[in-house]
This record gives structure tokens, sequence and C-alpha cells, in this order.
């Protein structure tokens, strides 16, 4: 998600990009880290304080995000109990709330329902092991076209390019290659070591990063590091 992006999401729905914020950082985050990011693509601090405490007794219940310690927002893939979602939700249905919130137990609910849907000889794999069982057969597929270019008597750097085709034919796009130099994007790089470059500050590509196009926009799926 680029600054840009997130500046509108804020403008439309705070609560989202709060969550958005947390989770692109695949971190323990500090509370001003997240302050910080929102003020560096261009919202008022004052705005962004002031949305944080309408909103963030609704965070520290989103079903995804821990609070390991005051002040410390990380997310976790691993959610809440469907128990207690569906308690979350009761105890809030006579409220007007967000529909992030909403939305996130409710996926929390029906992903441990189809988890729970898995006994008897009739069963199907529920959505996470599906998930994860479509990914690792991806990763089989790549290995063994890998495996046929280097036994064709091709370099690695045929391999490394044969592999990008791939990825483009699904719909990823290299956000970063490894050696450029470019503009640093929150969004987009993740930094090695500290202290951490300003947004727009000149930055070495060290190992590339990956967008995905397929639902019509970009998802930036895995970071680019940079020095």
């Amino acid at each position: 998600m680029n600054d840009r992006v997130l500046a509108k999401q804020f403008a439309e729905d705070a609560g989202t990009a709060f969550v958005a914020v947390i989770r692109q950082h695949g971190r323990p985050v500090r509370l001003q880290e997240i302050r910080d990011t929102l003020v560096d693509v261009g919202i008022r601090v004052e705005d962004v304080n002031r949305q944080w405490e309408r909103l963030r007794g609704l965070l520290r219940a989103h079903p995804n995000i821990a609070k390991p310690r005051p002040t410390i927002y990380e997310w976790s893939p691993v959610a809440h109990r469907s128990r207690d979602s569906l308690k979350e939700l009761a105890a809030r249905a006579r409220v007007r709330a967000p529909g992030w919130f909403v939305q996130a137990h409710v996926d929390n609910i029906a992903d441990s329902l189809a988890r729970a849907e898995t006994t008897g000889p009739r069963a199907q794999i529920g959505w996470t092991e599906q998930r994860e069982q479509e990914k690792a057969a991806l990763l089989a597929d790549l290995v063994g076209g890998a495996e046929l270019v280097v036994a064709e008597g091709h370099s690695a750097t045929d391999v490394v390019d044969w592999l990008l085709a791939e990825a483009a034919r699904r719909q990823l796009r290299p956000a970063g290659r490894l050696g450029e130099r470019v503009p640093f994007d929150r969004a987009l790089h993740e930094p090695v070591g500290t202290p951490h470059p300003r947004p727009g500050q000149e930055v070495r590509v060290v190992r590339s990063g990956f967008s995905w196009s397929g639902n019509g926009d970009d998802v930036v799926l895995v970071r680019a590091l940079v020095s």
C-alpha cells in the first residue's frame, strides 16, 4: 500500500488504516511508530490522535491484533477462538460497529466453522489448511520447473529469469530488484539495520519484494529489504 492509498484510506475509514499499518509491519509495533507512519503520509498528528482515541477499544478487541505489552501492538495470524468473536459481536449487536471490525470477527467465525466441518468420511479440509496446501502445491510446481531449467544446462540467471516469468504469469510484480537504488517507501520497503531511512531517501535493494495485482489493486505481499 503506497502513501497516497494509506492517506485516502485513513480519510475514508481510519480504523482500516490503523489495521493496515499494524499488519504491514510484520512485527510488534509501538503506538508511536503507528502514529509516525500515518503522519509521514501527510495526515495531521491531531487527526491521528483523535481517531486513535475513538477506535483504540475496537483495535484492542480485533481478533487478529495482539497487545503483548503496553503501547505495543502486533498482527497475529492466529485469531481468537470463534466463541470469543461470537461473544464480541453479540455484545455489540445493538451498537453500530464499523465494517472492518465486524468483518474480522465474521471471518474468524466462518474459518473456525469450516475447520469444525473436517470430521467424517466426506469432510473437506478447513479454509486455513486449504490455503496452506495451495501454497505448498505452488512451491512444489516452481521447484520442479527450476530443476528442469537447470537439467537443460541453463545458468542461475536463466533460472531467475524463468522464475520471474512465472511470477508475472501469476500477476506478481517485483517491488524493487536486487541492487537497484530507489526512493524509500515504507509500504514497499523493509529497512535492514538502523537508523531507518526517511520517506523518499535513496536506498539500495538487498532482496527483492513483490506485489500482486490479481484483484485489480496492487497488494504488497513481500516488502523489499533495503539498506
